[in-house]
């Protein structure tokens, strides 16, 4: 959109104009260690692959986005002591003030992210302890699908050619193996082509990216821009998964209100027209002062489902349960009589506990965390081929306890301030406790639901040393190509993506231009 009608000439190759099922099969990969695990919806989850949660059709994985928009913070920027590798080789000032322009392209609001969208709502506000708790906001495009939303745009433009079923297998470089000549594309019908290009920019996913670079060795022999084995390491996901569940006697109606899903209609409301209004949502994330004093990278809490009425068996289960409330050991018989005297509703509250399945009565703490850099954590290339030819991505998706430590702040921290503000108490979910990690075998990533961010395996970076590309997103060992996308973000923080990736990509439209116009 940002090169439409400017004296540049583009080529954008895309692998399919509508969902294709050949084309969304090669995204297959294998990974070194299958995860088969519960998942919050299903009860199973196959991991982080490409398969099943992006889309390679026009408009990418927009196709299915969740519409989810909230930026980056400076704390998620800066270089973190506790986080290896952690601080990105920009600033907040060079980021921020690319997402208002973003933010139109995603058909959100005015760029607020901040407790002034609450204003005029009538919202009876729950004010936490900062060092504990602090807001953060969420605002919600429609969502958009770019592919729909912009794709006769590009298609009419006098200086732009879109060219479908040209699915990219090779980066050709020049004898040096500092600039490229062509990508070379192919069809399923056996075409094969090579486009030439000044400058180019790959564009194909956080996976992707990185298996294309590698895959193409025909001059580089470790791949294109791997000279130092930082293609495709550090790959990264958001962690999903329900931390606990709010005990309380009664429907908490004011914190509810607070952290639901709000559609502002009055008038003078920043996100609030009269056609569409931006929905928004505030949800409670970790403090600086409390992920230094943890050791543990950011997560945000949403608040999930609601309170209904439940006997006292059920009840029970979870006030027997309850490890925060020490002074409780008095009780603990009346909750066994209870436990006992309405066995048939507890027994199957008890099996879910142990499934690590939230409880339906109650509101639950659904967390999304922060996966910290892990240069062990990575995309190679496997030696099964696809339709094509090309050789798979083998993922190697490793966490740490680091980012178990991450989740597990969270109800900490959430029980710390309910019980000050009198809201209730904090169940933990089991799948927490250290002692309970010899059950995952050491991996606790079989639990949990990936976010399907896929980042990291491009990181920029300042030297080379460090990363793949330089603060521009080109590459550091090839003069003419950019990577755009997710796979560049050193760190992910906890916010959704997608916001962030238009941002960069903006920025790099800006750099293209006036590099080459």
């Amino acid at each position: 959109m940002e090169f439409v009608d400017t004296a540049l000439s583009v080529c954008v190759l895309e692998s399919a104009a509508a969902y294709h099922d050949a084309s969304q099969r090669l995204y297959g990969a294998r990974q070194s260690s299958p995860k088969r695990a519960r998942n919050i919806a299903t009860g199973v989850h196959y991991g982080a692959e490409a398969i099943h949660s992006r889309l390679r059709y026009f408009g990418g994985s927009t196709n299915h986005w969740g519409g989810y928009c909230t930026p980056l913070t400076p704390h998620d920027l800066a270089p973190r002591d506790w986080i290896p590798d952690s601080g990105w080789p920009i600033g907040w000032d060079e980021l921020s003030r690319y997402y208002p322009r973003a933010q139109t392209l995603c058909e959100a609001g005015p760029f607020i992210y901040d407790e002034s969208l609450w204003q005029g709502l009538g919202i009876d506000q729950h004010t936490f302890y900062p060092a504990r708790l602090v807001n953060r906001f969420y605002q919600f495009s429609p969502p958009t699908r770019f592919g729909d939303r912009y794709g006769g745009v590009l298609r009419k433009a006098r200086n732009v050619e879109v060219i479908f079923n040209a699915n990219a297998t090779n980066i050709g470089l020049a004898g040096n193996a500092r600039t490229a000549n062509s990508i070379t594309i192919k069809s399923f019908s056996g075409k094969r082509a090579a486009v030439r290009a000044r400058h180019f920019i790959v564009a194909t996913g956080g996976i992707e990216n990185a298996r294309l670079l590698l895959a193409s060795d025909d001059v580089a022999k470790t791949g294109v821009g791997n000279s130092r084995d930082l293609v495709g390491r550090y790959f990264m996901d958001h962690l999903y998964d329900t931390v606990g569940s709010l005990l309380v006697s009664e429907r908490p109606a004011r914190l509810m209100a607070q952290y639901a899903q709000i559609v502002p209609k009055t008038p003078t409301h920043p996100l609030s027209n009269s056609v569409n209004p931006v929905p928004f949502q505030a949800a409670l994330t970790a403090s600086e002062q409390a992920q230094r004093q943890n050791r543990a990278g950011g997560a945000a809490i949403f608040l999930r489902g609601d309170w209904v009425t439940t006997d006292d068996g059920i009840r029970a289960v979870y006030e027997a349960l309850d490890a925060n409330e020490e002074d409780r050991t008095a009780e603990r018989g009346s909750d066994l009589l209870d436990i006992l005297t309405n066995l048939d509703s507890a027994l199957p509250e008890i099996k879910n506990v142990i499934q690590g399945k939230p409880p339906e009565h109650l509101p639950t703490l659904f967390c999304i965390a922060e996966q910290v850099p892990n240069a062990s954590s990575r995309i190679m290339l496997d030696t099964a081929r696809d339709a094509l030819g090309e050789r798979r991505a083998l993922l190697d998706w490793r966490l740490s306890d680091q980012d178990r430590r991450t989740f597990a702040q969270m109800p900490a921290l959430l029980a710390a301030e309910f019980g000050r503000l009198g809201i209730g108490r904090v169940f933990t979910s089991p799948w927490l406790d250290e002692e309970a990690m010899y059950l995952y075998r050491d991996d606790f990533s079989r639990i949990l639901e990936p976010g399907r961010h896929h980042s990291g395996t491009t990181r920029m970076a300042s030297a080379s040393s460090r990363g793949v590309v330089n603060t521009d997103c080109r590459l550091f060992d090839v003069e003419n190509i950019s990577i755009a996308g997710s796979s560049v973000f050193p760190t992910i923080g906890y916010a959704n993506p997608t916001l962030t990736i238009l941002a960069l990509s903006l920025r790099l439209a800006d750099h293209l231009k006036q590099k080459l116009g």
